[in-house]
């Protein structure tokens, strides 16, 4: 029930009331640091195993492996994967923003977005199928290679 303390909170508290000034600063600073680290592997497992992000550029994939594809179609799928892309990353950035100060965005995940939308949109601009074709599998790669990386690997119950 909320608002009911257990007795590892209190423990907890009791050992932290304990401290002295310095162990308290360096007990906070670790926590953060574990949380920096959590949040790394968090946002990393919610943006490249999310189911739905897979299904539209999963959908993606089969739409550009047509000799003459719509180029309406691949945008729009485009757009709703960078919506949910950002979305996705924008949630969990800020749960962890609210906790730790000065919280660096993961530079993979950020990097990887930002390159590879601005590479699909200038695909997208040139309207040329072969190029839009060439930067969506190349997303796509980039994608599942950073999906099966250590930290955005799901943990499966046994």
């Amino acid at each position: 029930m909320i608002g009911e303390i257990t007795n590892q909170e209190v423990e907890l508290i009791n050992l932290y009331a304990k401290l002295s000034i310095t162990g308290r600063r360096e007990l906070k600073e670790y926590l953060n640091y574990l949380l920096a680290k959590q949040y790394k592997k968090e946002v990393m497992n919610s943006v490249f195993n999310n189911k739905l992000m897979q299904n539209i550029l999963h959908n993606l994939m089969y739409i550009v492996e047509k000799d003459d594809f719509d180029i309406l179609q691949v945008t729009r799928r485009i757009i709703q994967i960078k919506e949910l892309y950002y979305n996705v990353f924008g949630q969990v950035h800020l749960t962890y923003a609210e906790l730790i100060p000065d919280l660096d965005s993961n530079e993979i995940v950020r990097e990887f977005g930002l390159n590879s939308f601005e590479n699909l949109n200038s695909a997208l601009l040139t309207e040329d199928h072969n190029k839009i074709r060439y930067e969506v599998i190349n997303f796509h790669q980039e994608f599942i290679r950073l999906s099966k990386k250590k930290d955005a690997r799901q943990i499966a119950a046994v």
